[in-house]
Parts: structure tokens; C-alpha cells; sequence
């Protein structure tokens, strides 16, 4: 078993700067929420998947601990120290105690899962409190590589609102990460760890690991500028994600959205369009037809 992709967290310093961008982008996004350690954030759902923008808006509460001491907003802030970008990446975990066991037998060390409980906005109107369990996989040699486990306590209120998966820009699933590496030889070990030596593969300069949502990519920087020309000059250290592909139901529809509003854009083929890092979060967008929606 592979953990699916379930969000990638993008760190941002201007939260209300990069809702106005995915808006004006095509994304449909959810009211601002907050958490106990000082992050706001804006959450862009998808079919099966989604991606959270996310920015420091107390700075005051970075320090706040959970119960294994670890700091989740001071990743964020170590993130936004780089530039914008992917500061950490969810995978979606339906059973936290069988899924942190596996880990555990694959040879990673985590800490244990914690829970921490939020107020959510229902479109009523009317707030909840709903919850979710972490198991972070942290290692502090590499902080950007680092994954967790993440089980909504309450599914059933988390999406509640069939309008929020609709996007003008037709963008229906994340379907990659794409991490760069100056060592992918090295930091492959950190993912065979999480996801099981069966899930990964090796590439032209580099590895793929296949889960049951999406692939993660581990490629050198020169290789991975190569496959993504869009990512313009790429420090290769640290390793981190700089990329998503994401699947499009209409990708004429979408190009056709992005020419009305003068969105930089760069067509790479008849399926494939990039949207360049500066224009959200310092993240390459790759947008790509999704075949079967054509049938």
C-alpha cells in the first residue's frame, strides 16, 4: 500500500494576495479558516484530492508545540524563508493506527498521531467543530520532503458543499508532485519509507513513486527543468516540491479562461499547459487533459 496524495500545503505570505490570484486563476476556494498555531488557510477541493494555500497570520502563536513537539507553522515559516512554495504534502489516511503502524514497520520513526479540532464554516451559515488526525513524517535533515498522514474525523462536514469542486478552470484531480533533488539517490530513502520500496520507481535522473493517488516525482533539478520548462532557474538544494500536475476536464475551456483574464501561460503541447511559478504560491502548475473525460 502507496498513501494516496491527499494536499499539498502551499506556503504563501499573503493569503488574501493569493486568493485573489487563484480566483483570478479559475480555482474555486472555500472561506479562510484558521488553526491553534498561527496559519490561516484557503483550501481548493478537487474530486479526490485537494490543495491548501497557506500563510502565517499570527505570528505570535509559531511556537505552539503538539504533543511530540513538533512546530507545524515554523515549517511554514521556514518555507516562506526560501520563497513561496510547497512546504509539506498530506497523504490521505482512512485508518491512522494501521497506516502509522505500517510506516513504522517500513523503517520510518514517527512521532505519534495527534489530533487537533477546528471550527468550520458550513454554507449555511452556521459553524462545526471538526477534527483531524496528523502523523507527520519529519525528517530535519530535509524539512521540505516532509509528509503526514491525515484523517478527517468527521468526513462527513469536511465537504459538505458540492459547489466548491466545480472550477471554471475544469481542474478535477492533482495527479502529481514533483519534487527537486541535488540527491535523489539519497532522498529517495525518505519515500521508500513512507510509501514501501514496492511503490518506487527509478527514472531518468531520478525516481517515481507510485501511490494510490498520484505520483511523486524525486528528480534532479536539471532533469526535472527539463521535463518542466516553465520552472525558469532551479536552486537544486534544498530538495523540495516545486511542481503539481493537475488533471483538466476541458483544457481548451481552461486556456480560453486564462486568455480572457491575461493569465501568463505556456502551451507545451495539444494536452499540456504550465502556468508559471510567480503567478501562485512560486509553484509551477501543470495542467493536463484528462483522457478519459474526452470519452
Amino acid at each position: 500500500m502507496s498513501f494516496g496524495i491527499d494536499h499539498p500545503l502551499i506556503a504563501v505570505r499573503d493569503l488574501d494576495q493569493a486568493y485573489a490570484r487563484a480566483r483570478m486563476l479559475g480555482f474555486t476556494l472555500n472561506p479562510r479558516h484558521s488553526h491553534p498555531w498561527g496559519t490561516d488557510n484557503h483550501l481548493l477541493f478537487f474530486a479526490n484530492n485537494f490543495i491548501e494555500l497557506i500563510a502565517i497570520a499570527r505570528p505570535e502563536q509559531t511556537s505552539y508545540a503538539d504533543a511530540n513537539g513538533f512546530r507545524f507553522a515554523r515549517l511554514i515559516e521556514a518555507r516562506l524563508t526560501l520563497g513561496e512554495g510547497i512546504a509539506m504534502v498530506a497523504l490521505e489516511s482512512s485508518q491512522m493506527a494501521h497506516d502509522h503502524a505500517l510506516v513504522e514497520a517500513r523503517g520510518f520513526s514517527p512521532w505519534d498521531p495527534i489530533e487537533f479540532r477546528r471550527l468550520a464554516h458550513l454554507p449555511d451559515g452556521s459553524d462545526v467543530e471538526v477534527g483531524v488526525a496528523l502523523d507527520i513524517l519529519h525528517d530535519p535533515e530535509r524539512p521540505f520532503l516532509t509528509q503526514f498522514l491525515c484523517q478527517q474525523l468527521r468526513p462527513e462536514l469536511f465537504r459538505v458543499d458540492p459547489n466548491l469542486e466545480r472550477h471554471p478552470n475544469q481542474a478535477a484531480r492533482i495527479s502529481a508532485v514533483w519534487y527537486s533533488s541535488d540527491a535523489p539517490e539519497r532522498d529517495i530513502e525518505h519515500f521508500q519509507a513512507i510509501h514501501g520500496t514496492d511503490a518506487v520507481e527509478s527514472v531518468e535522473g531520478g525516481y517515481r513513486v507510485r501511490t494510490e493517488k498520484g505520483d511523486c516525482w524525486l528528480l534532479g533539478a536539471a532533469v526535472l527543468a527539463a521535463r518542466l520548462p516553465s520552472l525558469g532557474p532551479l536552486a537544486a538544494s534544498p530538495p523540495r516540491a516545486v511542481a503539481l500536475s493537475i488533471e483538466c476536464l476541458d483544457l481548451e475551456a481552461a486556456v480560453q479562461y486564462w486568455r480572457e483574464r491575461e493569465v501568463p501561460f505556456a502551451r507545451l503541447s495539444a494536452g499540456v499547459v504550465e502556468i508559471p511559478p510567480a503567478v501562485l504560491g512560486g509553484t509551477l502548475l501543470r495542467f493536463e487533459q484528462c483522457e478519459e473525460c474526452l470519452l
